[in-house]
């Protein structure tokens, strides 16, 4: 028997020498490739030369290849005549929802998009982008064959999506149309990583906890200053590194309200921030520090989604103490629940981050990261669902609709009666 033709399709940045940042959709992306790598397919990224130091997209190759716009996709496609297409993230999976041609169309919606519209909303204080992102979400769920999701919770609200939109029917009964595939910590590139001292000058014997990331429209930067505050004031040693976002881009004033407050309480002493850095220097960065921080709202952007600064932090064994909520978070608390506070209990929090001051409770933690690493994020094994579709096949089925048979039935029995 043959063997399919598959092609992916996702996006950059891709680890390289010459990589200058990374975000959720390049990380996706790298996971669904590597782990899929035994099926031998065609991989297209998306993606732009700025993110690159030399300001070039990275070379083609045979089965991989580099494009900067859709049109380059749509010939790419043409060309091969896939049997399948797996389309990693939610844009792309919308793009790849307009392709013609015959093939299974894989969906991967790497987070769920009415949340994270919701909180973008909130931000704005008016709803209008919602009907782009909706429309968008519909065209995916009309055409894929398949769709993977990144959470049991995400899981679960995409299936009632599929209901509504007529999905559900006496064509696939017995057919799984939604599977879980959670984020993987990619291992693959590990040497790709710079390994220089960073030289930040901090007091010794300091605790040192990092926010990693942007300041997001799901970050609860009041929890994050009020944790800090309490510590700081119990430990004056401890000195909190921030790496991420310093402009407006996610529409929101978090990362400003947050450095006010810090001013405001008189700490800045202990708060450094050091704005982008290269991405190829974040190993450095996270095995500088003795832990991560993660506080989420309590919202469904949070039920529903991933946390890839957490398992970015995890990776190079530095536990984190997080908010409970995301999926992430829930596994956290099965293993150690002496690092997940309730969301926006901040006592709690800064209780925890001074308990990994004692040398033997840090050292404990790691223990635990290193469990974590080992037996829940396996990349091969989480790609699984996708594997099983490839094997077993189905088509997006529609429903059939007789409504006069339907209607003459019905009327036929109140006859009867």
């Amino acid at each position: 028997m043959q063997k399919p033709k598959i092609l992916i399709i996702g996006n950059g940045p891709s680890f390289t020498k010459k990589t200058l940042k990374m975000n959720a959709y390049g990380l996706r992306t790298q996971q669904f490739m590597q782990g899929l790598k035994d099926l031998n397919p065609l991989q297209i990224i998306l993606d732009q030369a700025s993110n690159y130091s030399d300001n070039k997209l990275p070379k083609s190759k045979r089965d991989t290849k580099y494009v900067s716009n859709f049109k380059e996709v749509k010939q790419l496609v043409k060309d091969y005549q896939p049997d399948f297409v797996i389309a990693v993230n939610n844009y792309t999976a919308y793009l790849a929802s307009k392709l013609p041609g015959e093939f299974y169309l894989i969906a991967d919606l790497n987070g769920w998009l009415p949340a994270e519209s919701q909180a973008y909303c909130a931000v704005k204080d008016e709803d209008t982008i919602s009907l782009l992102h909706l429309r968008r979400e519909k065209k995916i769920l009309k055409r894929a064959d398949y769709i993977t999701t990144v959470s049991q919770a995400q899981q679960q609200a995409t299936i009632g999506e599929l209901s509504l939109m007529g999905r559900l029917n006496s064509g696939n009964l017995y057919k799984k149309m939604v599977g879980v595939i959670e984020n993987a910590q990619i291992t693959n590139f590990d040497v790709i990583y710079n390994q220089e001292d960073l030289g930040l000058d901090l007091p010794k014997n300091s605790l040192k906890g990092l926010w990693l990331g942007a300041f997001n429209n799901w970050a609860d930067e009041l929890c994050l200053f009020r944790a800090i505050k309490e510590v700081v004031k119990k430990n004056p040693n401890f000195q909190l590194i921030m790496a991420g976002v310093q402009e407006d881009v996610f529409g929101n004033q978090k990362y400003e309200n947050f450095l006010r407050l810090i001013k405001e309480a008189k700490i800045s002493a202990n708060v450094h921030n050091l704005g982008y850095i290269d991405y190829l220097d974040l190993k450095s960065l996270i095995e500088f520090c003795d832990l991560g921080i993660v506080t989420d709202l309590d919202i469904y952007e949070t039920q529903m989604g991933a946390r890839n600064r957490i398992n970015e932090m995890l990776k190079f064994k530095t536990p984190v103490v997080c908010t409970y909520g995301s999926q992430i978070s829930k596994v956290l608390h099965k293993i150690n629940p002496n690092l997940v506070a309730e969301s926006g209990d901040y006592k709690s929090l800064a209780s925890m981050i001074l308990s990994l001051g004692d040398k033997k409770e840090l050292a404990k933690s790691r223990k635990c990261v290193e469990g974590f690493n080992k037996t829940y994020l396996d990349n091969t094994n989480l790609l699984e669902p996708i594997r099983n579709f490839i094997k077993h096949p189905f088509r997006n089925s529609k429903a059939r609709y007789r409504l006069f048979s339907f209607i003459y039935s019905h009327l036929k029995r109140k006859v009867s009666r």
